[in-house]
């Protein structure tokens, strides 16, 4: 049961981290919390940058993640202390 738990949790963290990467956008870079977008000035044609807030995870999100992961498993392996009576 304890080894099962995790592991489940190893595989559930890998999950949400892969995932989150790869849901805002699997950026290879690290991770950004805003972006710049390119408007043009309607009147004088010219580009200018704007700021807009948001979160782009970057590789470290699912490279921590998989360490994480990976020390869960190691974890799972190490025996449990059982508490009882001894004969």
């Amino acid at each position: 049961m304890f080894r099962r738990r995790f592991r489940a949790a190893a595989l559930s963290v890998l999950l949400v981290g892969v995932g989150t990467w790869f849901v805002t956008g699997a950026h290879r870079g690290w991770t950004q919390t805003s972006t710049f977008t390119l408007q043009r000035d309607e009147i004088t044609g010219i580009d200018y940058p704007v700021r807009r807030r948001t979160f782009v995870a970057g590789v470290e999100i699912p490279l921590a993640a998989a360490v994480l992961a990976t020390v869960l498993v190691i974890a799972s392996f190490f025996p449990r202390r059982r508490h009882g009576p001894r004969s």
